[in-house]
């Protein structure tokens, strides 16, 4: 297939997963089957202000220290020698995305959507925005990820979704279409010549 553009997540795709998300919701008083930002729109307005800012902290923090992910750059520098439009799509904070995107030089995108942007994955909104963005079909679009919310937003909007699983394949990943073990492995599903 002939893709149009890529899509692809932050947090643990091309950086390295720091946020201690266990550590979150315990610092939030979030149970451990909550979705932490559906946790913290759950709590009083006052209450989800200072969740929010104890959030954003941590965010911040994990990305000063986030180190890129093998096959970072050269999914980066393929597509761009291709002429290939990619997208950031994150639920994570702009502020954290923009660090991490002023430390790695190699992660230049065409469009980056975080949660200030509107809904958030596992709704396909942020999908279908970034598609819309990059003129690019979401039949066409490579959707690269390596949580279960990736795989659901990408399969809603009509989108290709690849699964980046380097360890044991949890249950999840078979809803996507292409699972791989290293983000390198992707550049072999863009049938570039």
């Amino acid at each position: 297939m002939k893709y149009q553009a890529v899509i692809l997540d932050m947090d643990g795709t091309l950086i390295e997963p720091l946020l201690d998300f266990a550590q979150i919701r315990a610092d939030l008083d979030i149970a451990s089957n909550v979705d932490i930002l559906e946790g913290l729109d759950a709590m009083s307005p006052e209450a989800r202000r200072a969740g929010h800012a104890r959030l954003l902290a941590h965010e911040l923090q994990a990305a000063r220290e986030a180190k890129l992910l093998d096959g970072a750059v050269d999914i980066m520098a393929t597509t761009r020698r291709a002429h290939l439009p990619t997208a950031l799509l994150t639920r994570n904070t702009r502020r954290a995305a923009e660090i991490v995107l002023r430390r790695f030089p190699a992660l230049q995108f065409d469009h980056v959507r975080c949660r200030e942007d509107g809904i958030i994955k596992p709704e396909p909104n942020g999908v279908l925005a970034c598609c819309k963005a990059l003129e690019a079909e979401p039949a066409a679009t490579l959707c690269v990820g390596d949580f279960e919310y990736d795989m659901i937003a990408a399969n809603a909007a009509g989108a290709v979704s690849v699964a980046v699983v380097p360890g044991s394949k949890p249950a999840w990943a078979d809803e996507a279409d292409h699972v791989v073990t290293s983000l390198s492995d992707v550049t072999g599903l863009l049938n570039i010549e």
